[in-house]
Parts: C-alpha cells; sequence; structure tokens
C-alpha cells in the first residue's frame, strides 16, 4: 500500500500551479479548494519532491498523512502506551495461566488429604501453571483407578485462577438377606427369550407369551401340587418386547453438537484480525464468547479473553436411500437410549415409508429384548403369618 500526504498549497494563480503538477505528471488523488489562492490536495509521499522542485513562490506545507504514513505516526504519537498494552497482555497471560488457589469440596478430611497429595503430585496446586485437557481427564483417571473403593467420579473444573475438584464417594452395596418372600412376574407384555433364575420355581418357560403382571417364577416350592416350602425368587428375566416409531428425517440435513471440549483463549485483535495467543491447536468449528479486557479509543487495538467450545457440525444431503438408513438409525438410537447394557434390539421392519420433496417418513417396528423383570410380594404368606401371631 503506497503512503499518501495531504499538502495545504498557498499562492497566486493557484489553479495554474494545479495544471502545472498535471503536466509534470503528478497524481493528484484529491483536490479542495480552499479559496481562490489555497488548496488542499492529496498526493502519493513519491511525488513530494517533485512538488518541492517546482513550487517556485508557493508555500507548501504538510496538513496530514494516509495509509501506511498515517498508520506509523499515530504509533509514534501512541508508542509508550502500545508497550504498555503490550507488558499488560503478557502479564496478564502469565498470571491467568497460573493456579493461585486448589479447593476440595468435601466435609470428609480423610479422602481430602488423599486427593490433595495426588493433585500435589500432579502439578496441581498454588503458583503452578494450569495443566491441558487431556492432562486433566489423565489425572482423573488415575485417581479413580486408585481409589476405585472409595470415588465414584471426580471431577477437576478451573474457574479462573482456581481448580474447584468435586468427587462422588463410591457406596458399596452390600447384599442383604431377603427376609420377604416375593414371586417374579413380568413388567409388561413380551414374549420370553431368557431366564437366568437362581431361586423360586420356573413357571414359564423361553418363548411363552406372558402379559404384564403374570407370575414368571414363583416363590412358592409345590411338590405334587402341593406347597412345601416358600422362598424369595431371585434372578432376571429378559423379554421380546415390540416398538412401533415414526420417524421423519430430511434430504438436507444439518446438526450442530458441542463436542466437549472447551478452553479459555486471549485474544489480540488489530483491525479486523484476531490474534490468538499461546493457542496452538485451533478449534475447526467453535461458538465463542468474549470479554474486553483493554481497549484503545484511538488505536484499533483491544485484548479480550474469549471462551471457546469446539462444535461439531454435520452438513450432509441425502437420496431417498440414505434418507431411509439414517431414518432407521435414528430409530435405533431413540430407543437405545432407554436401554441398559444387558439390554438389545433384536431386529426392525419397515411398516410403511412416505416420501416429499423435503425429506421422508418412515414407520418402523423395533424388536427388542428388555429386562422384564419385577418382584412381586407374596402377601398371602404374611397374612398368614399375622393371623399366627394372633392365634398365639
Amino acid at each position: 500500500m503506497k503512503s499518501k500526504l495531504y499538502l495545504k498549497i498557498k499562492g497566486k494563480n493557484i489553479i495554474r500551479f494545479i495544471k502545472r503538477l498535471h503536466s509534470n505528471k503528478i497524481d493528484l488523488l484529491d483536490i479542495k479548494y480552499l479559496d481562490k489562492n489555497e488548496v488542499l490536495i492529496k498526493i502519493y509521499k513519491a511525488d513530494y519532491n517533485k512538488i518541492v522542485e517546482i513550487k517556485t513562490s508557493y508555500e507548501v506545507n504538510t496538513a496530514g498523512y494516509d495509509g501506511i504514513l498515517k498508520i506509523r505516526k499515530i504509533i509514534n504519537i501512541n508508542k509508550f502506551f502500545i508497550i504498555f498494552i503490550f507488558i499488560a497482555i503478557a502479564i496478564i497471560v502469565f498470571l491467568s495461566n497460573l493456579i493461585f488457589e486448589v479447593d476440595i469440596v468435601t466435609n470428609d478430611n480423610k479422602m481430602k488429604e488423599k486427593i490433595l497429595n495426588e493433585l500435589n503430585n500432579n502439578g496441581i496446586k498454588p503458583y503452578q501453571f494450569k495443566k491441558s485437557y487431556q492432562k486433566i481427564q489423565e489425572i482423573k483417571s488415575n485417581i479413580l483407578v486408585k481409589y476405585k473403593h472409595e470415588i465414584d467420579w471426580i471431577e477437576i473444573e478451573c474457574v479462573g485462577t482456581k481448580y474447584i475438584i468435586r468427587y462422588e464417594p463410591r457406596i458399596e452395596n452390600k447384599t442383604s438377606d431377603v427376609s420377604n418372600f416375593r414371586n417374579i412376574v413380568a413388567k409388561k407384555n413380551a414374549v420370553i427369550y431368557s431366564l437366568d433364575i437362581s431361586s423360586g420355581q420356573i413357571l414359564k418357560n423361553k418363548k411363552s407369551y406372558v402379559k404384564a403382571g403374570d407370575v414368571i417364577v414363583s416363590g412358592y416350592i409345590y411338590l405334587n401340587d402341593s406347597i412345601k416350602n416358600t422362598v424369595s425368587s431371585k434372578g432376571n428375566v429378559f423379554g421380546e418386547v415390540w416398538y412401533e416409531v415414526t420417524i421423519k428425517y430430511p434430504f438436507k440435513y444439518k446438526e450442530e453438537s458441542k463436542t466437549g471440549n472447551k478452553k479459555k483463549v486471549y485474544v489480540l485483535k488489530i483491525l479486523n484480525n484476531n490474534f490468538e495467543l499461546f493457542n496452538f491447536k485451533h478449534y475447526k468449528n467453535k461458538k465463542v464468547t468474549s470479554k474486553t479486557i483493554l481497549k484503545n479509543n484511538i488505536l484499533p487495538i483491544s485484548f479480550e479473553t474469549q471462551y471457546q467450545e469446539e462444535m461439531k457440525i454435520i452438513d450432509k444431503n441425502y437420496n431417498i436411500e440414505q434418507a431411509l438408513e439414517e431414518a432407521v438409525s435414528l430409530g435405533r438410537k431413540k430407543i437405545k437410549e432407554n436401554l441398559n447394557e444387558s439390554e438389545f434390539i433384536l431386529n426392525h421392519r419397515i411398516l410403511s415409508q412416505t416420501n416429499d420433496e423435503y425429506g421422508i417418513t418412515v414407520k418402523i417396528f423395533y424388536s427388542v429384548i428388555e429386562d422384564i423383570t419385577q418382584y412381586q410380594e407374596i402377601t398371602e404368606y404374611n397374612n398368614l403369618e399375622a393371623n399366627d401371631e394372633t392365634i398365639n
């Protein structure tokens, strides 16, 4: 970009002087007549010496700058302020990346001391630099492995210059003898897929159809149609249940979701350019919340904090076959959200399909294997005991 000057020229017959400048091939970028003997012109700086040589009796004074010269002039005038900004930025970045406090939220002093020792050994302590996201995850994983019988989960959150540690103590489930006698009944209508029974008398076998409330495993132990004993039924029954799901899926699909990765970045803004300080791994897609720390009202310079969240963006166009496949997959995903680790989708069948210019609507039948175990207390036995006590 060429540097430009504003010149104020005074003298008689100023129009003739302007024509002379034209004849000497001097580019006049702008001309403003102040009066009949004074004019303000804009030229390239490289032409200034030519004008000085031919000015003769005319008075030529510099009235301003443009382009790089203007920027240099402003920087020169504000150089001490600019130096101060950069020093302040360096100090802020340095201090903001230090940890001044570590707070463990708990009333258990023994556990607090154990966690504090682990954090200290991994460099999470006052007056140390903040750890990366990957390092924090590694530290959390190591603590959970070491104290797997004492801690269920742990979270290390960085708030400003402070680490806040929260954890959930693990409560060991102690098995207790079940004193109440009970049956295992069907939680919902299903065809029995499998049984894993450790106690009780099985009344329904695999491939048997049961309705909600039907007794599958009895707490009564029969022999020759007579009750010989009463126990508490234990075990699990899995059954095949059915769902009908309607899915609408567009031919043009766009989804924006958070990956869970986030960070705080310091940004120096000059004109319309952003310079991220000490950020060596940029997010391709991100959601940004900004907070201005320093701003110059003269120079187009500011310093701000950005809280960045990494985003995952899916933007695709589908044909009918692809949209149908995605619709079936989405239906499976919705059903799986309500299943546990031991439950699964057995198969599916498409019942109907309609298309329009926007997308596809599919009605899908899913066969799902679920835990249909439900316990039912044997109240007759309790009533019998109560009656016996009354008699006694």
